[in-house]
């Protein structure tokens, strides 16, 4: 039934649920709100909620990319957990019957601000998770833990890359560097234990790309939790900086200036000395590896995908990106050191 409802029609059946006295008391608000609609992922769709007062953001799942029985309920309690970073939106009411509405959801504050911007939100960027990855996991939480995400990471994508290789509209000398790439970091994963060990575990986002931040004046805030994990911070901080992150939605490329920047002010907010930059500086080199094939594997995928005719939904700007991604000249600058 629900996929089959219009957008109007949940809009509506938002409207209706917004307006009843259990829900105007869970919020603590008198008036029924304002409903309009806010922006829509793949997985989820967000409306804002206005009163006189106040903003919020209702949030509705409608999948998942982690194939949770309950990605609603896991996303809220990745947000009551992260509470005190004070750079998430604040969790304030969960309702994942699916008795009123199709589809599970979750109402949080409303965060003002724009999308970080590379060349003049670094900084910030960087605060923003130092304080995430400061809070203390819980020690009887309900997320997923990675104990190896190199290792994760290659193996998702020794699944995604043969798409391309067997593909006859994959060129002959970009599956001669998939190959590589995917052969010589497989030797890498060696070097996995000892890198794991340079920080404690944290909780990570995991998609710290520029429109997740949310920028107001000199405060951040990381916004969209969907795919939270417990793992090594590195994780975060080498998927923000590669170049397949910030160069999906933008023309940035991160300098090595920027970047020793970046790494610095993360260890100053969370107290760090010299020798722990350095330790965090080269384990990156390594973990950049990994976050750059991930997304130059899900290109190679969906590069090839994108040209099967009976593909309904084609986006021409993504379509360039991945292209772009897949040019034997961009990769083998990517993976210089495996010529």
């Amino acid at each position: 039934m629900s996929s089959e409802l219009t957008k109007e029609e949940i809009l509506q059946q938002i409207k209706e649920y917004t307006v009843k006295e259990e829900f105007k008391k869970a919020l603590r608000i008198t008036e029924a709100p304002k409903v309009s609609f806010l922006a829509q992922g793949e997985y989820n769709i967000n409306y804002l909620l206005e009163t006189s007062k106040e903003k919020f953001v209702l949030r509705l799942n409608t999948g998942s990319q982690m194939h949770l029985d309950n990605q609603i309920k896991y996303e809220y309690q990745a947000l009551e957990y992260l509470v005190s970073s004070n750079v998430t939106p604040t969790p304030l009411l969960l309702d994942d019957s699916c008795e009123e509405l199709p589809f599970g959801l979750l109402v949080m504050s409303y965060l003002p601000g724009r999308s970080l911007v590379y060349e003049r939100d670094l900084i910030k960027g960087a605060k923003v998770l130092a304080n995430v990855h400061q809070v203390s996991v819980p020690k009887e939480n309900q997320l997923i833990v990675e104990e190896k995400p190199l290792s994760g990471i290659w193996e998702e994508c020794s699944k995604l890359i043969p798409t391309y290789l067997e593909s006859s509209l994959g060129k002959i000398e970009v599956k001669r560097v998939l190959n590589r790439m995917i052969n010589d970091l497989d030797k890498l994963r060696n070097q996995e234990e000892d890198i794991m060990n340079i920080l404690p575990f944290s909780i990570v986002n995991t998609e710290v790309n520029s429109g997740n931040f949310i920028i107001d004046n000199d405060k951040g805030y990381l916004v969209d939790w969907e795919k939270p994990l417990v793992t090594t911070p590195l994780q975060d901080l080498s998927h923000f900086m590669v170049p397949t992150t910030t160069l999906w939605k933008t023309d940035y490329r991160m300098t090595k200036e920027d970047r020793e920047c970046f790494i610095k002010v993360y260890c100053q907010e969370r107290g760090f000395g010299s020798n722990k930059f350095q330790e965090i500086k080269e384990a990156l080199d390594i973990f950049d590896k990994y976050s750059t094939m991930r997304g130059i594997s899900w290109s190679a995928m969906a590069w090839v995908e994108y040209q099967q005719p009976d593909r309904l939904l084609k986006n021409q700007y993504t379509f360039e990106k991945m292209d772009m991604y897949l040019q034997e000249e961009f990769l083998v600058e990517l993976f210089s050191e495996f010529e």
